[in-house]
């Protein structure tokens, strides 16, 4: 099994964020992460393999303007940046138990 899978075009074939949401988190409990996004990943999603696939949170931040001050309360709370898509930051969190959530104010 190869380590990696490419996706294209998902926020076109995923429409709508939460869509995008709990389709990453799906894909990472079935072992394929996203460990990082970045500029062309609305064109090229690529995805690692990691054993025994694992609970994330993905919040794709509704803010306008992402990097702003607060993105270092949200990383002291325990969320991962894990790069942008669609000039959004995506934050994550790995979870047993309830889902977290993130609330960001627009």
């Amino acid at each position: 099994m190869a380590d990696r899978r490419t996706y294209w075009f998902v926020p076109l074939r995923v429409r709508g964020t939460d869509n995008l949401e709990a389709w990453l988190e799906e894909m990472a409990r079935q072992g394929w992460v996203a460990d990082r996004l970045g500029f062309l990943s609305a064109v090229r999603m690529t995805l690692r393999w990691h054993e025994g696939g694992r609970s994330y949170r993905y919040v794709i931040d509704p803010r306008r303007f992402p990097n702003a001050p607060e993105d270092s309360l949200i990383a002291s709370a325990g969320w991962e940046d894990v790069g942008t898509l669609n000039g959004r930051d995506v934050w994550r969190a790995p979870y047993d138990g309830a889902r977290p959530d993130l609330f960001v104010d627009e």
